[in-house]
């Protein structure tokens, strides 16, 4: 099941967390997964994202912030 506002939301997927940057009806995001950046950016530093079937995201709802 799609969460309609879970771009920006942080997940953890396993032992690794990343951000939700693309929904279902996004360009080439698959039916019933996220795109999920881990951080992860191609050698001209464009943002590199991998797709993830969505139940395998687990949202983190707390978050340290710091400055």
């Amino acid at each position: 099941m799609t969460i309609p506002n879970a771009l920006g939301k942080f997940v953890r997927v396993g032992t690794d967390l990343g951000v939700v940057v693309g929904l279902p009806d996004s360009k080439g995001v698959p039916d019933d997964h996220y795109a999920i950046w881990y951080g992860q950016k191609e050698s001209d530093g464009t943002p590199r994202a991998r797709t993830v079937p969505i139940e395998y995201c687990l949202f983190v709802n707390e978050l340290s912030i710091y400055h």
